[in-house]
C-alpha cells in the first residue's frame, strides 16, 4: 500500500509504503515527522474532521487552501502505540483497561464449555424469562425499593414512611373538619389528591393578618380548625409515600402479581392512626416477600460460570435446591396464580437439573480449570515479557465475575499486594515497557489490521531492545506475527538486528521485515530502501569512504582520521593522525597539539607517506589546497547533506570564535553540529552517510548564517 500524507504539521507531502503482513521499519532522525505520520494514519481511520483540526499545517487556519489530507487506507482497525497511549490509555485506569477480561481472557477457549453450561441452564432461566411481563415485575420491585428500606424484619420508620404510620397522608374522610373538602379527595386518585393537598397545605403559610389567601376573608373559628387538621394530615412526605404505596399495589394487582384482598387490607390501614401497628406489620410483610422473591430471581438469572462460587460448585445439588422459591415465603401478597405458576415451573426445571448434577458439575469444573489455565498462561507470558524489558514488577490477573477480570501490578521483591497508583510509582522507562506489553495484548484482542509503533523501544537498554521486539513477533506465542506493523523509530538497533543481522529468519521468526529510511527535505518526505549491504561495520565504512576518490577530500580526511581512531592504539601519537588533524584545522604550517610548536618535518613526511595509500599521492600542501575555506563553502553550497555537515565541522574547527558565538545564539544547532560524526556511537554498524544522511532545514539555515562571518 502506498500512503500519501499532505499538509499535516511540518509535512507538505509524505509518500509512505506499507507492505501487508510485514514489519515495516521506518528509520528517521528526530524532527522528520514520524509522530505526525502515526497521528495522520490514526485520525484518518477514526475521524476526518479531527484530522483537519489537529494536524493543520503550522501557521495555517481553516480558511487556508492547504488542509490536511491522507489518502484512503484499506485498514479499519488501526491501533497506535505512542506517548499518548502510555499516559492516557493504560496507566490512567486502575484496572489498566475498562474490562481486562476482554483483553487477556476472552480467548474463545472457554466458549464451548460456557455454551454447554448455558444449554443446561437455559430451561431454568427461560422459565423466568418467559413469564408474562417479567420486566414489569422486576421494575415494580425497583419502584418498591425506592419507597421502603428494610431494617431487619421490619421497615425503616423514617421520613414519609414514619408519617404514613402515624396516620397521615390519607384517610381524610375520618376527619369531620374536612367534610367540606370531600369533593376534592373523595373517589380521586392519590396523585390528584396529593397535588391538591400540597396546594391547600402551602396556602396556610400564605395567611396574612388572619385573612385567607384563597378567599381573602377573615379567618373564622371553623377555618382555623380546618387548617390545624390540614397541617397535621396533609404532610407532603406522607402524601407522596401513601400515593407511591397505593400506586404500587394497584399496578401489581392489575398485573396479577399481588392478591387484591391483601391490597384492600392495607388501604384500610392507611390514614388511620389507630391502625399504625397493623399497617407497619402489613408493610413489613410486603417488604419481606418482595425482597425474598426479587433475590430468588436474581440468584437464578446469575447462576452462570464465573458467578458460581466454589462452595456452590462442591454442593451442586444443595445449590440447585436453594434456587427454588418457597410458596410459604410469599403466601400473603404474592400468592396469585401467575406467581405460583412461575414458582412451580422453576421447581420442575430445577428438579430436571438435579438429575444431571454430575454432568453440570463437571462442566463447571472444566470451565474453571480451563479459565485458570488461561490466567496462569497469560500471567506467565506477560511477566516473561516484562522481565525481558527489565521491569521490576509482576502482573497479576484474576477473574472477577461473569466475563470480567481485574488486573494490577505488584513489586517483584516486596511483600505488597498491589501498586494502587502505578503512574506515580513507575519510572518513564518502566511505564513505557509496561504499556507496550499491554498494547500488544489489546491490539491482538481487538484484531487490529494495522499496528503503528511510534518509537516504542527508545527507552530500553540496548541489550533489551532486541529481546522485546523479537518477543512481539514470536512464532510460538500471542504476538504480532505476520500482522501489518509500521515501526517508526530514530533507533538504529532494529535496523541492525533485523536487516543487517537478519535475526528474525535466523531465529525462526516468520514475519518479513521491510526497512526504509525517511528523509524530510523542506517538508517533502521520501523514503529509501535499506538493504543488508547498506549497513556496514563502522571501521569498514570509514575505510571505504576515505579510499573512494569520487568523494570530496574533506569527507575522506575526516573519515580517515576516524578510521585511525577506531583501529590504532595511542592513535594521537601516530604521524598520520597528526597530519590529518592539521589538515582538518587548515594549518598552513602543521603544529603539535598545542597549536604552537611546529611539527617536525620528518613527522610530516612520514604522515603523508602513511596516508597516501588511501588518499592518493599528495603532499601536505596538495591536500591543504583541496580543503581550503573557499572549497568548503562551495561544498556547503552544492554538496550532499553529509558533505555539508563535514564542511561545517572543519570551518568551525578553524574559526572557533564563530563556533562560540553559534553556541550562544543557537545552542540546539551548536549541539547538533558538535556531536555529528563523533565516534561516541553505541552501534557497531551504521548506514553509509553518503547515501543515508539528512540535515534539518532549520539547522542548515543557521549554520549557513554562521559561516557568513568567515
Amino acid at each position: 500500500m502506498n500512503l500519501v500524507i499532505k499538509n499535516c504539521n511540518c509535512i507538505n507531502q509524505a509518500d509512505i509504503s506499507i507492505e501487508p503482513n510485514c514489519l515495516n521499519i521506518k528509520y528517521a532522525m528526530n524532527g522528520t515527522g514520524k509522530s505526525t505520520i502515526s497521528k495522520a494514519i490514526l485520525l484518518k481511520s477514526q475521524d476526518e474532521d479531527a484530522l483537519k483540526e489537529k494536524l493543520r499545517p503550522y501557521g495555517k487556519d481553516e480558511e487556508s487552501d492547504e488542509q490536511p489530507e491522507v489518502s484512503d487506507i484499506p485498514y479499519t482497525k488501526v491501533k497506535v502505540f505512542n506517548d499518548s497511549y502510555v499516559s492516557t490509555k493504560v496507566l490512567a485506569k486502575e484496572n489498566f483497561f475498562d474490562n481486562p477480561y476482554m483483553i487477556f481472557l476472552n480467548t474463545g477457549e472457554c466458549d464451548d464449555l460456557e455454551n454447554k453450561i448455558k444449554e443446561m441452564l437455559d430451561d431454568l432461566q427461560e422459565a423466568i424469562q418467559n413469564v408474562h411481563n417479567l420486566d414489569g415485575l422486576r421494575n415494580m420491585f425497583n419502584s418498591y425499593f425506592t419507597i421502603f428500606k428494610l431494617k431487619g424484619d421490619s421497615i425503616a420508620k423514617t421520613g414519609g414512611v414514619g408519617e404514613l404510620l402515624k396516620g397521615n397522608g390519607s384517610g381524610f374522610e375520618r376527619y369531620q373538619e374536612l367534610e367540606s373538602y370531600k369533593p376534592f379527595y373523595n373517589n380521586k386518585n392519590m396523585k390528584t389528591v396529593s397535588t391538591w393537598a400540597k396546594w391547600r397545605r402551602d396556602g396556610i403559610d400564605k395567611i396574612v393578618e388572619d385573612h385567607c389567601p384563597f378567599c381573602t376573608k377573615e379567618l373564622t373559628p371553623e377555618m382555623t380548625e380546618q387548617n390545624q387538621v390540614i397541617e397535621k394530615v396533609f404532610k407532603n412526605s406522607a402524601l407522596s409515600t401513601a400515593n407511591a404505596v397505593l400506586e404500587y399495589l394497584k399496578n401489581a394487582s392489575e398485573s396479577g402479581f399481588i392478591d387484591v384482598n391483601a391490597i384492600n387490607e392495607i388501604e384500610d390501614y392507611i390514614g388511620d392512626a389507630s391502625k399504625s401497628a397493623e399497617l407497619c406489620a402489613a408493610l413489613s410483610r410486603l417488604g419481606t416477600e418482595t425482597h425474598y422473591l426479587n433475590n430468588k430471581l436474581d440468584e437464578i438469572l446469575l447462576f452462570r460460570p464465573m458467578n458460581v462460587t466454589h462452595e456452590q460448585l462442591n454442593k451442586i445439588e444443595e445449590s440447585l435446591e436453594k434456587l427454588k422459591i418457597k410458596k410459604t415465603m410469599i403466601d400473603k401478597y404474592y400468592c396469585t396464580p401467575s406467581i405460583y405458576e412461575l414458582v412451580d415451573m422453576i421447581e420442575i426445571r430445577v428438579n430436571v437439573l438435579k438429575e444431571n448434577t454430575r454432568k453440570l458439575k463437571g462442566l463447571f469444573e472444566a470451565h474453571e480449570k480451563k479459565l485458570n489455565q488461561i490466567v496462569e498462561h497469560q500471567k506467565e507470558d506477560i511477566n516473561e515479557f516484562l522481565a525481558l524489558a527489565g521491569f521490576p514488577y509482576e502482573f497479576e490477573l484474576a477473574p472477577d465475575g461473569e466475563k470480567k477480570a481485574k488486573a494490577y501490578l505488584k513489586p517483584s521483591s516486596e511483600v505488597i499486594e498491589r501498586v494502587l497508583t502505578p503512574a506515580e510509582h513507575l519510572s518513564w522507562g518502566e511505564r513505557n515497557a509496561f504499556s507496550l506489553v499491554m498494547f500488544m495484548f489489546e491490539a491482538l484482542s481487538e484484531n487490529a489490521d494495522l499496528i503503528v509503533l511510534d518509537d516504542p523501544i527508545s527507552s530500553f537498554d540496548t541489550n533489551k531492545k532486541f529481546a522485546v521486539i523479537r518477543r512481539m513477533f514470536d512464532n510460538q506465542k500471542k504476538s504480532f506475527r505476520d500482522k501489518t506493523v509500521l515501526l517508526l523509530t530514530h533507533d538504529m538497533q532494529p535496523i541492525i538486528d533485523y536487516v543487517k543481522n537478519n535475526t528474525f529468519s535466523r531465529m525462526g521468526v516468520t514475519t518479513k521485515v521491510n526497512a526504509k529510511w525517511l528523509y524530510n527535505a523542506n517538508g517533502r518526505i521520501t523514503e529509501t530502501t535499506i538493504e543488508e549491504n547498506d549497513l556496514k561495520n563502522v571501521v569498514e565504512l570509514t575505510n571505504i569512504i576515505c579510499m573512494d576518490n569520487s568523494y570530496p577530500m574533506h569527507v575522506r580526511i575526516v573519515n580517515y582520521r576516524k578510521y585511525i581512531e577506531l583501529t590504532k592504539t595511542n592513535c594521537k601519537n601516530t604521524a598520520s593522525y597528526q597530519v590529518l588533524s592539521n589538515l582538518i584545522h587548515g594549518r598552513a604550517i602543521p603544529t603539535e597539539d598545542d597549536d604552537i610548536t611546529q611539527l617536525d618535518q620528518t613527522v610530516i613526511i612520514r604522515g603523508c607517506n602513511e596516508i597516501n595509500d588511501k588518499l592518493g599521492n599528495f603532499t601536505y600542501g596538495d591536500l591543504l589546497s583541496l580543503v581550503t575555506d573557499e572549497k568548503l563553502k562551495n561544498e556547503i553550497a552544492s554538496g550532499n547533506d553529509y558533505s555539508k555537515v563535514m564542511a561545517f565541522r572543519l570551518l568551525f574547527e578553524r574559526h572557533k570564535e564563530v563556533f562560540k558565538r553559534l553556541r550562544m545564539k543557537e545552542p540546539a544547532t551548536y549541539k547538533y553540529i558538535n556531536e555529528t560524526n563523533h565516534i561516541e556511537n553505541d552501534y557497531v554498524f551504521q548506514l553509509d552517510p553518503m547515501k543515508f544522511y539528512s540535515i534539518p532545514t532549520y539547522y542548515l539555515q543557521k549554520l549557513k548564517e554562521a559561516i557568513n562571518e568567515i
